[in-house]
């Protein structure tokens, strides 16, 4: 059992409240109402609809009706035909699945920051990035695809409190830096914006600095960047002079630069050389890409290889030149949950079925997606803050997801089962999650 400093009644309750009322008989009962999916009297309930496809959905998108109906029998004791069912994954359901997505996403189901990456002058820590998986021509005609059909996930993190900020799903076509300049408004003074090359934008980068808020993003190497020299003339930087001058491993910095055909004000340029295994590591995996891809890079990208280059605008008293590396990498967290998804829920993996059927699966695991990142991030901040244990996200994951069938169970029974629910799977990631040593 946990010890006293670790009391699941407390730590959890926050969380316990919020998904008791979202997945509640009756608020599940109004939404279906109110989106038409309920409409008269069923032995196939709203609670049932939510539960096959956010929680019995192991698989879901590779299982056929029949398979899914055995489901419901064992699960849930609802017997119901092929054909009901698949009348039941119509628009109405669709729009359910997304507003009880949307309900979670809204609520603050996390109170506590991690107090290892807390700084007065950084208020939220905001990771951005983004996933595709290609889908059957069946979808062409509502999710365009690079070859057929497909769907790219946009997704924005707030590291600090483990929240998603933003999770949106649009066509594999669609540009990432248009997404980011899409959601500008929501970016307030001292957040830290972290993103890759795909958001890159000038445009951007002049808005974040606009909004009093930082920002850290990779260069591309086919950066134009210059200095001013003592007359005030703008001198073109030579960065790969730059890289032969550095040491192994060295981290340097060049202040007030200015980037681009429009000569955009950076603060600061941060240039770290690679070791040798490192640079030809990532000259095999640029080689595997051209053949794969038919791409071809430029003389200056393979050139510039053993150098990771940074743009950032955070002060070097908030943030010095050797931090700027590890900060970023923090996007890590979210390539994990992108792992994640792809790896333990198969959300990329789907057979064909109509639109709507393939929208509930997508929504659906959306839903114990959130659920699993937020119940894994409250347990590994815990268990590092109280027992100085380091989880495994990953690890975490795998393991919440195996309590999502009872889970929902003690969510229809309601507090102490949670709650009681909860405490087992807390024991469970501490007893077998942690980190492999190395």
């Amino acid at each position: 059992m946990l010890n006293r400093k670790l009391r699941v009644e407390e730590d959890f309750q926050l969380i316990s409240d919020e998904l008791t009322k979202i997945f509640s008989p009756n608020f599940l009962n109004d939404l279906a109402r109110k989106d038409l999916f309920l409409q008269r009297s069923s032995k196939f309930e709203p609670k049932d609809f939510i539960a096959l496809c956010g929680f019995l959905n192991h698989q879901s998108g590779k299982k056929s009706l029949t398979q899914l109906c055995g489901v419901l029998a064992s699960e849930r004791n609802i017997s119901l035909s092929t054909e009901g069912l698949n009348q039941r994954f119509c628009a109405a359901g669709v729009n359910l699945l997304k507003d009880v997505f949307s309900s979670l996403i809204s609520k603050q189901l996390l109170s506590d920051l991690l107090p290892s990456l807390r700084h007065p002058k950084i208020g939220r820590i905001r990771i951005l990035d983004s996933t595709s998986f290609e889908l059957a021509t069946v979808y062409q005609e509502k999710y365009f695809g690079y070859h057929k059909s497909g769907v790219r996930i946009q997704l924005e993190y707030e590291l600090l409190k483990g929240e998603l900020l933003h999770l949106v799903v649009q066509d594999q076509l669609d540009s990432d830096h248009v997404f980011a300049e899409e959601i500008m408004s929501t970016i307030q003074k001292f957040d830290l914006i972290i993103r890759d090359l795909g958001y890159f934008s000038y445009k951007t980068l002049r808005s974040i600095s606009e909004a009093e808020a930082y920002y850290i993003s990779r260069a591309t190497t086919k950066i134009l960047a210059y200095v001013k020299d003592g007359m005030e003339n703008f001198v073109r930087l030579d960065i790969e002079k730059i890289m032969e001058e550095m040491e192994i491993g060295e981290t340097r910095e060049i202040e007030n630069i200015y980037a681009g055909k429009g000569k955009l004000k950076i603060p600061r340029l941060i240039l770290c050389k690679l070791t040798d295994e490192q640079t030809e590591k990532r000259l095999k995996k640029r080689k595997r890409k051209e053949i794969k891809n038919g791409v071809k890079f430029s003389h200056q990208t393979k050139k510039l290889s053993g150098l990771n280059m940074f743009i950032t605008n955070i002060p070097y008293n908030v943030i010095s030149k050797k931090k700027i590396q590890p900060l970023y990498s923090l996007r890590w967290q979210i390539e994990i949950l992108f792992k994640a998804w792809k790896s333990i829920y198969d959300i990329n993996k789907v057979k064909k079925m109509k639109v709507e059927r393939f929208e509930c699966h997508l929504y659906g695991t959306l839903i114990s997606l959130l659920i699993t990142s937020t119940l894994a991030f409250k347990i590994r901040e815990l268990l590092y803050l109280k027992k100085e244990k380091e989880i495994s996200e990953f690890k975490a994951f795998s393991i919440i997801k195996e309590f999502l069938a009872t889970l929902y169970q003690a969510l229809m029974e309601g507090g102490e089962a949670l709650l009681a629910n909860i405490e087992v799977m807390f024991e469970q990631v501490e007893k077998n999650g942690q980190k492999a040593k190395r």
